[in-house]
């Protein structure tokens, strides 16, 4: 590895870390401390989700013509101040505006974070960002079992200090992504043959394609435990092992999957294996509402192991796609269209998953299933065309 990718993959982790800490505590601030319902919280972080998802362009868009390294030290500080702000939440309509400014200053930091991979990364960049994504389940995760001593002391100074130092991440972040050398913007190129982000529809149609797939990550989150809760006879405390056991194969494996994929022809077979693996493990989620505890718990077992690997698969073709079949001059503008569209189907995940898999059950696993299954064997034609594309339009 390079001296960048090691700031950079030293940053994403202190990040990271940030974020399991707020991702474990910030709604229990919110309720315990701040006073606000559980409803309260739900609807502001959607609507700051919402807000949110219109930053990535747009900041990606100045990050392309500024530099990304500039334009990222920024949505840092930016993202610094506004966490940090939380801590002054007294009411549902300061949390509003506060949540939503966490929002945008987040998707805009993704968007950039993007353009910064892919210029550091160069051929590689989606073997960096998988490495960059085993970092940050570790970070994520000790940052969670750092926010447990905030939890347990359940005190208005415990959790402001975990805000705090959340937000203080993101300006030890910028310090070192400040020592990241410059990385000067591509020129555009002089003929009117550039794609438009707004008017690529095949990148758009890759989008899409991988919006739905990204449904998949609110299984484990959020369908796993109300469906253990509600439809199996397993213990609930099997949720936190089953959890681990994810966080530990993405660390462990998704490096080694990016290896195996250089071209889009690997990100299309990948990506298919991914919609079989999670098409298999909704089958199995399905069966774990039948038989005895012991039963229960064995399928839940295999049928997370599956998922996860058809998370990772799903990872590393999304990489390499999101990033081939985009112009290089304008990658920042690409991920960030790139990450609202998936950001869309993110943000409705939870409401879709509770209706469709603990609603309705085992038929509901099996549209899951299906779903995802067709999404990923979809996408072979839809980025070749993309691709088709970009050529015909680079060679016009």
């Amino acid at each position: 590895m390079s001296g960048a990718d090691r700031a950079l993959a030293c940053a994403v982790l202190i990040t990271a870390f940030g974020n399991g800490l707020y991702l474990a505590g910030a709604v229990l601030f919110l309720t315990r401390s701040v006073g606000l319902s559980g409803t309260d919280v739900g609807i502001g972080l959607t609507m700051a989700g919402v807000t949110g998802l219109g930053a990535g362009p747009v900041v990606g868009h100045l990050a392309d013509r500024f530099g990304a390294r500039e334009i990222y030290l920024v949505t840092l500080t930016a993202e610094a101040l506004a966490t940090g702000s939380l801590v002054l939440v007294h009411s549902f309509a300061v949390f509003v505006v506060v949540a939503a400014t966490v929002g945008v200053a987040e998707q805009g930091s993704r968007a950039v974070r993007g353009a910064l991979i892919a210029r550091i990364g160069g051929d590689r960049r989606a073997r960096l960002r998988g490495y960059l994504r085993s970092v940050t389940n570790i970070g994520v995760a000790l940052g969670a079992a750092g926010a447990g001593l905030a939890i347990r002391s359940d005190t208005r100074t415990a959790y402001s200090a975990l805000i705090l130092v959340d937000a203080a991440s993101f300006l030890l972040t910028a310090l070192v992504i400040a020592r990241i050398p410059r990385q000067s913007p591509l020129p555009r190129p002089e003929r009117r043959t550039v794609r438009r982000g707004r008017l690529d529809l095949p990148f758009l149609a890759v989008t899409a394609v991988y919006g739905v797939l990204s449904l998949q990550y609110a299984v484990l989150t959020v369908a796993l435990p109300l469906w253990i809760v509600s439809h199996t006879r397993a213990p609930a405390w099997l949720i936190s092992p089953l959890l681990l056991t994810n966080t530990l194969l993405v660390v462990m494996l998704q490096v080694r999957a990016g290896r195996r994929v250089d071209s889009i022809a690997d990100g299309i077979t990948i990506t298919r294996r991914a919609a079989v693996l999670l098409a298999l493990s909704c089958l199995l989620f399905c069966v774990s509402g039948t038989g005895s505890a012991v039963f229960a718990a064995s399928a839940l077992t295999l049928a997370v192991i599956v998922h996860t690997l058809g998370e990772i698969c799903h990872a590393a073709g999304e990489f390499e796609l999101s990033f081939t079949l985009a112009p290089d001059h304008a990658q920042g503008r690409y991920q960030g269209i790139f990450g609202m569209g998936t950001g869309v189907f993110v943000a409705a995940a939870p409401a879709l998953l509770s209706v469709v898999c603990i609603d309705r059950g085992p038929a509901g696993w099996v549209l899951l299933g299906g779903v995802l299954l067709t999404a990923g064997l979809g996408i072979g034609p839809i980025a070749r065309f993309a691709q088709r594309r970009a050529v015909h339009l680079v060679d016009a």
